[in-house]
């Protein structure tokens, strides 16, 4: 039997009831680095933030030990989209298109927790093992896009909002194998939510009425709805020290037992046509369902820390992210047959196409700390989840800076509070030639959509959309706070 504290069974059966309890309501363009890191935590770091970076960190844990954090982050995006041939929607041509903006202000008071929240609580249990549960969220993706003067919505076709979101709830244990060596692991439940709303052009290839004309826009707006089927993920690491060096290894496994896949079914769901909703005429208001399907990456951490003298130290942290199984967004819906139009002129299955490549995440870090305090800064380089040929609104990426400030100071006894702030600047991405073209459905039509043409496959896997050529810009700033209690 565990000899375990006498107050750590209240501290995890209260987190527990409050988790489970509770009511619920996507770095790359997927992946959230700023989870429970204000600027001082990584794979060789001993608190519960260990959750997220490296299980193994948990062996570390002195005593019971409570953390809650939260991140203030405000995106904004702006997109200038190449000129199209009216008549074909390729580039360039003699329709312009005004600079469009977008933006994303997340909070912490906001249920499902992200970006960067996180609530944890666990303990050391003697010099032999480490346990704790901890709720956060990794994945993460929110935008919205702001029409321009006069209503016109440049990057429509592609997104006018998002918001992803997948709340991970994991309990963990790291072993002591030796004095220098623990190890840990972490499984965990994965619950997501999303909301997703763009326009298809139900016209493309349609010589009459032209590429992205109004009329034949269709407006799909889906939403999940209350608490879905979670997924299931481990995360696992080792953490070694010797003398002034500590390393740390992890893996986070995307979601298990389907290839990484994550299905959401969207109960709010709705599709505009015209001036008017399908679930109209007598159809009852929710008479539309749809479901969405995508892949989540698998991560592998690395981190080496150097403690140069008692008070100063050195950190480089390494993340692989495995984007490239995220290739497509899948969208099934399905309406009463007293709508003729879905299925017909209004596709019943789309694809939207993402295409994303693996992303390297790199931080170097400088600490210096006393007893009461502690000052760190950082700088990160993350390249691009996106090849350049593959941005649009709804997957802006680049190669990105970010150089950061945290601090830590003890409050009283065991209450130590940690801040620090983060500025995120994307290199201008150029297209060049968008991945999609909006030829691709004339052309498949012509071929009677025969899978064997390369046109019909390219359209079946999302890339036969208004073209998606410009100029793309982004930059972020993040505010994290970050409360530790030990007991």
């Amino acid at each position: 039997m565990f000899n375990v504290p006498v107050s750590m069974p209240r501290y995890l059966a209260a987190l527990t009831a409050f988790l489970l309890l509770a009511p619920r309501s996507i770095a790359g363009p997927l992946d959230d680095p700023h989870v429970g890191d204000t600027g001082f935590s990584g794979p060789t770091t001993g608190d519960l933030t260990a959750m997220y970076w490296n299980p193994a960190g948990l062996g570390l844990l002195q005593g019971p030990q409570i953390m809650v954090g939260g991140a203030w982050q405000l995106t904004s995006v702006s997109v200038a989209r190449t000129s199209i041939d009216p008549a074909t929607g390729t580039n360039p041509g003699a329709t312009s298109f005004p600079t469009t903006s977008g933006s994303a202000n997340l909070q912490p008071f906001r249920w499902p927790p992200g970006p960067s929240s996180f609530i944890g609580i666990g303990a050391g249990i003697g010099h032999r093992f480490g346990i704790a549960l901890a709720m956060y969220s990794p994945y993460s993706a929110k935008l919205t896009m702001n029409p321009v003067a006069g209503g016109q919505e440049p990057a429509r076709y592609h997104l006018v909002s998002m918001d992803f979101n997948h709340v991970a709830l994991a309990i963990g244990i790291a072993i002591h194998i030796s004095d220098s060596i623990q190890f840990g692991v972490a499984p965990g439940l994965l619950f997501p939510t999303a909301h997703l709303v763009f326009d298809e052009d139900t016209g493309m290839g349609n010589a009459t009425t032209g590429s992205e004309a109004p009329a034949n826009a269709a407006r799909f707006d889906l939403a999940s709805k209350g608490i879905l089927v979670p997924s299931y993920f481990v995360s696992g690491g080792l953490h070694y020290t010797r003398g002034r060096l500590s390393i740390g290894l992890a893996y986070t496994s995307a979601p298990l037992g389907n290839g990484g896949i994550i299905t959401v079914p969207t109960d709010s769901t709705n599709i505009a046509y015209g001036d008017s909703s399908l679930c109209t005429g007598g159809a009852p208001s929710n008479c539309v369902f749809g479901q969405m399907t995508y892949r989540l990456p698998s991560m592998f951490t690395a981190g080496a820390t150097w403690q140069a003298t008692p008070a100063w130290s050195a950190t480089a942290i390494v993340r692989y992210v495995r984007n490239s199984g995220h290739d497509k967004i899948t969208i099934l819906v399905a309406g009463p047959t007293s709508q003729p139009l879905l299925g017909t002129t209004i596709p019943d299955h789309i694809a939207l196409y993402r295409g994303f490549t693996d992303s390297f995440d790199l931080r170097g870090r400088v600490v210096y700390g006393q007893k009461n305090f502690r000052l760190g800064a950082t700088l990160r380089l993350e390249t691009s989840a996106v090849p350049a040929g593959h941005v649009n609104a709804a997957a802006i990426d680049g190669t990105k800076l970010e150089p950061s400030l945290a601090g830590e100071i003890k409050i009283w006894r065991g209450i130590r509070l940690a801040a620090g702030y983060a500025f995120t600047w994307m290199l201008p991405v150029s297209t060049g030639a968008s991945v999609f073209d909006p030829t691709l459905a004339a052309t498949c039509a012509q071929a009677a959509g025969d899978l064997a043409n390369p046109a019909c496959r390219a359209s079946l896997n999302g890339q036969g959309r208004p073209t998606a050529a410009g100029d793309y810009r982004m930059w972020r700033q993040t505010l994290s706070v970050l409360t530790t209690f030990g007991f």
